[in-house]
């Protein structure tokens, strides 16, 4: 009685939440009060995809559920963004019937890096997505060797039925499926069946693919034993071929593996290994080979390219070919919010999503941007830098490579919000030209000012806690 009871308050909540604009996690806080373990008492879908880490967890989720839907799943997921333990309570509970049976084919769950064991302790995902682990949100999770412990206990919390999708380039989340990190008390216990997703040595962008020296260092040691870690190449921050000197941890060959993504046309080239074809739909004539999958990104990138391979992986447990689910995400358009495009004064605009805390984000939206090679206006807007939790902490912006738009395709940087003043002190220590920054705290004015003071296309970088601030400054 008390789940259909839970199951019903819920359902009400969430409608009168949907009329107000609000409503994705307390429906199901409060659904939990009255039933702690209703979510143990529902019927569950076989397929559930879930997706952790500290980047790409939403447009990751989007991406899968779309695929998912063009194979004619019906797909229930939190798209809300909605991700701790109560945001997922509101989606089992609502797409629930009053008998407990979820009314979904599959089921996509984007779950915090930190609640992911919690959730797991009702819910056992038939695959989990690790997208990556990096320094992300300080004032909450530390360094990311400590959301790697918390991911770990995740893990084990699913069993090894679930399948795990790994990104094989990050030593972080590496670990979790490589045999040289499992403890000996750990050696009795089966190990998941792992399929990985990386990108290349040979990934090729045709249009400014430079790669930038991190202004810190955190693959320097192997994660498993603390030796001192070598890298063939690097794609990004700790991302790249890595290898320990000690105890032969090291990267494993990708199952989905980014060989190409062309910044011009956006077509991108993803080779699927021999491995991963036991995921294949039974009908299939295949023959075990390595196969060749090319798709085109709406907003080509480096983000991108690994989000997509992680969804080509994931989507292949549920027994979608590679193919037709990159078939169905030729040129798809994201809906989260992640890039919004925009006019100003008759000149093109994108806001680029890129989280405060977080300077793998910054530095990947930046290289974005310089690597667009137009005449452009860069702006950085800092006011709230967290949604969940207040802190005032700033540090972060110091681990960002700011010195990445020192380039003469930016012609003006505008640096505005309540942090502006901190973030002037950081672009003070940059090699850019300090003539091309302007300041601007008061972020009603920001539309006014970009069309006075600045030129070129207009590329906006801020976190989700401070877009509607931004929609609103921009008028749009």
């Amino acid at each position: 009685m008390k789940v259909f009871v839970a199951i019903a308050i819920c359902k009400i909540l969430y409608f009168i939440g949907k009329l107000i604009g609000k409503g994705s996690s307390l429906p199901g806080m409060i659904a939990l009060k009255v039933c702690p373990d209703a979510l143990k008492h529902l019927k569950l879908p076989k397929h559930i995809i879930a997706i952790t880490g500290s980047n790409g967890k939403t447009s990751t989720a989007e991406l899968i559920a779309h695929a998912l839907s063009a194979d004619g799943k019906s797909v229930g997921w939190n798209h809300e963004g909605s991700n701790q333990t109560e945001g997922v309570a509101t989606l089992l509970l609502r797409v629930a019937a009053f008998n407990g049976k979820v009314k979904k084919d599959a089921l996509v769950l984007e779950c915090d890096e930190r609640y992911a064991r919690q959730i797991f302790m009702s819910i056992k995902p038939s695959a989990l997505v690790v997208t990556n682990l990096c320094r992300d949100q300080l004032t909450r999770n530390g360094h990311h060797e400590f959301i790697s412990d918390h991911i770990q206990r995740a893990i084990d919390e699913a069993g090894s039925e679930t399948v795990l999708v790994l990104n094989a380039d990050d030593p972080y989340v590496s670990k979790f499926g490589n045999i040289n990190s499992k403890q000996e008390s750990d050696e009795a216990k089966p190990s998941p069946v792992v399929i990985w997703f990386g990108v290349s040595a040979d990934f090729q962008m045709s249009n400014s693919g430079f790669k930038v020296a991190p202004k810190y260092d955190d693959g320097a040691f192997c994660p498993v034993c603390k030796s001192a870690m070598r890298y063939d190449y690097r794609i990004a921050g700790n991302y790249g071929a890595f290898s320990c000197s000690s105890c032969n941890f090291r990267r494993q060959q990708p199952d989905f593996e980014v060989r190409k993504l062309d910044y011009d046309s956006g077509e991108i080239v993803i080779v699927q290994g021999q491995k991963s074809e036991r995921y294949n739909p039974a009908d299939s004539d295949e023959s075990p080979r390595d196969l060749t999958i090319k798709t085109r990104l709406d907003l080509p990138s480096l983000v991108g390219a690994y989000n997509l391979a992680a969804t080509l992986a994931a989507v292949s447990t549920a027994g979608i070919s590679a193919q037709t689910a990159a078939n169905s995400l030729d040129r798809y358009k994201l809906k989260g919010g992640r890039a919004v495009r925009f006019t100003v004064g008759g000149r093109e605009g994108i806001l680029l999503i890129s989280k405060h805390e977080n300077s793998l984000a910054y530095d990947q939206s930046l290289i974005w941007a310089v690597g667009q090679r137009k005449p452009c206006t860069v702006v950085v807007l800092v006011s709230d830098i967290s949604r969940k939790y207040y802190t005032s902490e700033t540090s972060w912006m110091w681990d960002i490579d700011f010195d990445i738009a020192a380039d003469d395709m930016v012609r003006n940087i505008v640096l505005a919000g309540k942090y502006a003043n901190e973030l002037a002190m950081r672009f003070a220590l940059t090699d850019i030209d300090q003539k091309k920054i302007g300041y601007l705290e008061d972020v009603d004015k920001l539309r006014e000012y970009i069309e006075h003071n600045t030129h070129g296309d207009i590329y906006v970088l801020t976190c989700f806690s401070d877009k509607a601030k931004l929609m609103s400054g921009l008028g749009i």
